[in-house]
């Protein structure tokens, strides 16, 4: 291909290029495509949804839960809780796994499952040290994981 037929191609996208955006921006079929808020509204009541503000439980029911909260929560509701202390020895290549459910058997935390997640989320179990570490059943999931951490 030589220099002129490169640039007569070039001319001619151009061009075409030109006529396409004219046509586009002139004929105003671009501006309005963003419906108001009781144009989308109304429009999908029509095709057969329902449309409701959301209420302040509906707004509590949706929020995800802390975990550190809600084992706070049960703990002040019981009405006299017996502490109870465990000394826990992690050893080299001992999982995250094995560690909660150790503390699950002890009576230190109510859902392996949960703490476990809870480590692996918050990337406490790439931190945990080898060692023993004294741990009790009022502390959060955050305590537990300072003290298996540090």
């Amino acid at each position: 291909m030589n220099k002129a037929r490169l640039q007569g191609l070039s001319a001619g996208i151009i061009f075409t290029t030109t006529i396409f955006a004219a046509f586009y921006y002139g004929t105003g079929k671009f501006e309005g495509t963003t419906p108001t808020a009781e144009e989308a509204k109304e429009l999908l009541v029509k095709k057969g949804f329902v449309v409701t503000l959301p209420t302040e439980e509906a707004k509590k029911t949706v929020q995800p839960k802390d975990p550190d909260k809600v084992l706070m929560e049960k703990e002040a509701s019981k009405e006299a809780p017996s502490i109870v202390t465990y000394t826990i020895k992690v050893k080299t290549n001992m999982t995250t796994a094995e560690i909660a459910d150790r503390l699950s058997k002890e009576k230190i935390i109510d859902d392996a499952a949960e703490f476990e997640a809870y480590m692996n989320d918050r990337d406490y179990s790439k931190k945990i040290q080898i060692g023993e570490f004294v741990v009790t059943n009022n502390m959060t999931y955050r305590q537990l994981a300072n003290t298996l951490t540090h």
